[in-house]
């Protein structure tokens, strides 16, 4: 499976789609911008209007599902995030379990008309494509497990949360947006870096060890589950200098663990850099000015343990003359 979904998601396909998410983007943003003429302040949420929409209508594209289902397959992206979370009820978890069977029946009827006529989506060489360790092709139940959680969770929510985030840095710090949108050629590859180390939308991950280990005088034996903490690692400040805030100018801005690193990495990680490049570029390009909406945010994320999501980003803009 690691082998289909690599050379589905290496480095020159995601390149290869470099127009497509640059097209994209800029339509979410212009729809964003709306009629608010330039010198005027407009409004929006960035949540719901971009940074949603820009990453699950180009995951939607890879697994062969229709645009106009993103909210459908949003609803059940955000049962399987909530049914992650902490302090559930026992309604609540029932809620998310029936979610997640309601996004399995809708993903079955499209693996089975797949088997019949293939196409180029990633998802019908998923369904298609014999795995030589076991002379087969994928079970529905195998198909199933890699939908919500490794493909359009961890394909878009992570995206999602890091747009957000960083759109969020920048409405609360004038300086850091003037520098960033006078020179982006400079500094946005180095923004989009520092995004994921300093909000490190993936806070951390479940492993477990395969041999005995001593760490800081505390031994974990073999067969431990640990608890991988990214977020912790990407403000140690033996490794980042001034860990707590965005660096522009950080030399080693992309050493940080927001991908996981070995043999975990993250496969989409390629398609994340473009989406949130092209995200970034799109909003620069149309708006001069912007700052959070007074009133209007709490900054609060969603409770859950292994993801950090802001619930919503309300901003003022000002578009800049076309």
């Amino acid at each position: 499976m690691r082998a289909t979904f690599d050379h589905a998601f290496r480095p020159s396909r995601s390149r290869e789609r470099d127009a497509e998410v640059a097209a994209l983007a800029r339509r979410l943003v212009d729809a964003l911008v709306g009629d608010t003429a330039p010198g005027q302040v407009g409004t929006c949420e960035v949540v719901r209007q971009l940074a949603v929409p820009l990453p699950l209508i180009i995951i939607c594209r890879q697994m062969g599902a229709p645009e106009a289902d993103i909210w459908k397959i949003k609803a059940w992206t955000d049962a399987w995030f909530k049914g992650g979370g902490f302090g559930l009820t026992e309604e609540q978890v029932l809620w998310a379990t029936d979610m997640e069977i309601e996004a399995q029946h809708y993903f079955q009827a499209v693996f089975e008309r797949l088997r019949v006529a293939p196409d180029d989506s990633l998802l019908s060489a998923l369904v298609n494509t014999v795995i030589p360790e076991c002379g087969r092709t994928l079970t529905d139940n195998e198909l199933h497990a890699e939908m919500m959680q490794d493909t359009f969770v961890g394909g878009s929510e992570t995206t999602t949360n890091a747009l957000s985030a960083g759109i969020m840095l920048l409405g609360r710090n004038p300086a850091l947006w003037t520098k960033l949108s006078a020179d982006p050629e400079r500094y946005l590859r180095t923004f989009c870096e520092e995004v994921v180390r300093l909000e490190s939308p993936a806070q951390g991950l479940t492993r477990t060890t395969t041999m005995d280990v001593e760490l800081a005088g505390v031994r974990i034996p073999k067969g431990a589950v640990i608890d991988i903490r990214y977020a912790a690692g990407n403000r140690d400040p033996r490794q980042f200098a001034n860990p707590d805030a965005v660096d522009l100018e950080r030399r080693n801005a992309a050493a940080h663990l927001g991908f996981s690193s070995g043999t975990h990495y993250c496969l989409g990680a390629p398609l994340a850099r473009r989406e949130l490049y092209w995200g970034f570029r799109a909003f620069i390009e149309r708006i001069e000015h912007v700052r959070l909406a007074p009133g209007l945010n709490d900054l609060r994320h969603h409770p859950n343990y292994s993801l950090r999501a802001l619930q919503a980003l309300h901003i003022e803009f000002t578009p800049r003359a076309q």
